[in-house]
């Protein structure tokens, strides 16, 4: 049995790192985490129930859940395999703010940290990602998004922010990860590729 503590973690890390887990033993038939809240919980269930692997999650007192995972190895490779044959078409991430939605602010900030993220933990990664208006706060202002955008950059995606958004909040001389580009590049790039978008 494989064991990982997520206690005093967020989504969507908790989610992630089991994943991680379960794919790097491939051998494995029985996963337990520890998490300390019930959304936790109910994502990794959904993950499980995604995967077709059994799980069933005890409370083990206030703040403390042990999530069971069991899987069949033959066909978690199975499925493992055809979602790798879905998952390979290319697409860029397009970012204009700092924040992701129009909630409480400081909340809405760590939404769009973990987007970033769990964007670096993706099975295929983007091309591209393209950062404009507050956006650009993320490639020259903010230690964590900095730290997973250089990790993505180090596997091959071409970070961008627009020259001119970085000159309007003077950050162009802060920017820390990727190259400047220009809106007629950013026009191009949106209009020719697949494009997600969280703000």
């Amino acid at each position: 049995m494989k064991k990982i503590d997520c206690l005093g973690k967020v989504c969507p890390i908790p989610v992630i790192e089991t994943k991680k887990l379960i794919k790097e033993n491939p051998d494995e038939t029985y996963f337990e985490i520890l998490v300390d809240n019930e959304v936790a919980t109910q994502n990794l269930a959904k993950m499980a129930k995604e995967l077709k692997i059994e799980s069933s999650c005890e409370k083990i007192k206030d703040g403390v859940y042990r999530v069971s995972l069991k899987k069949n190895p033959e066909e978690f490779c199975e499925i493992m395999e055809d979602a790798q044959a879905m998952n390979t078409s290319s697409y860029v991430v397009a970012i204009s703010d700092d924040r992701m939605g129009n909630g409480d602010e400081d909340f809405s900030k760590s939404l769009l940290e973990g987007f970033i993220y769990a964007l670096t933990e993706q099975d295929v990664l983007p091309e591209k990602v393209i950062f404009y208006n507050r956006g650009v706060f993320l490639t020259s202002d903010n230690e964590k998004t900095i730290e997973d955008l250089k990790n993505l950059a180090d596997k091959g995606v071409e970070i961008l922010s627009c020259g001119l958004c970085l000159g309007n909040y003077k950050l162009k001389e802060k920017l820390a990860v990727g190259e400047i580009t220009n809106m007629y590049k950013i026009v191009e790039i949106l209009r020719s590729h697949h494009v997600v978008s969280p703000c």
